[in-house]
């Protein structure tokens, strides 16, 4: 049989694929890249606020891909938010991704969470998905930085 007559069958699972499978997934996005002429490499890192006595209070987790810095995460403790907190970590997270070779950085947030403070920090709206979930929207946006 030649590959167009090869039978193939699909198959739905919970959850991720296997780590076999999943692995040949990997190779073969990342080979694309390359092939495209951006190889991926992802760089993550956290940057945490902590109390006096250890306890993590706040942190932003961002990666690093080519030239963007993704947001994937902000979190303060309620007991210490409207302190500048939000902002100091931001400011870190996008001081720390133009070392790292970012010269935009991204992110995503809903209706529910941080809309206004995003605007404030200067990153400006590219794409909204109303009513997701229901009665809300999920927002995207963009800012250069360095």
């Amino acid at each position: 049989m030649t590959p167009s007559q090869t039978p193939l069958i699909t198959e739905t699972i919970q959850g991720e694929p296997n780590p076999q499978d999943k692995q040949i997934m990997v190779d073969g996005m990342l080979a694309h890249h390359a092939r495209k002429g951006h190889p991926r490499k992802t760089d993550t890192f956290s940057i945490l606020l902590k109390d006096n006595t250890g306890v993590l209070k706040g942190v932003v987790v961002a990666s690093v891909l080519w030239n963007g810095l993704h947001i994937d995460t902000l979190w303060i403790d309620e007991t210490v938010r409207n302190q500048k907190w939000g902002s100091t970590l931001m400011s870190l997270a996008e001081k720390e991704g133009c070392l790292r070779g970012a010269t935009i950085a991204y992110t995503d947030t809903f209706t529910w969470q941080a809309p206004d403070f995003y605007e404030k920090m200067g990153y400006s709206l590219y794409g909204k998905i109303d009513n997701f979930p229901e009665g809300n929207s999920l927002s995207y946006y963009w800012k250069k930085i360095g």
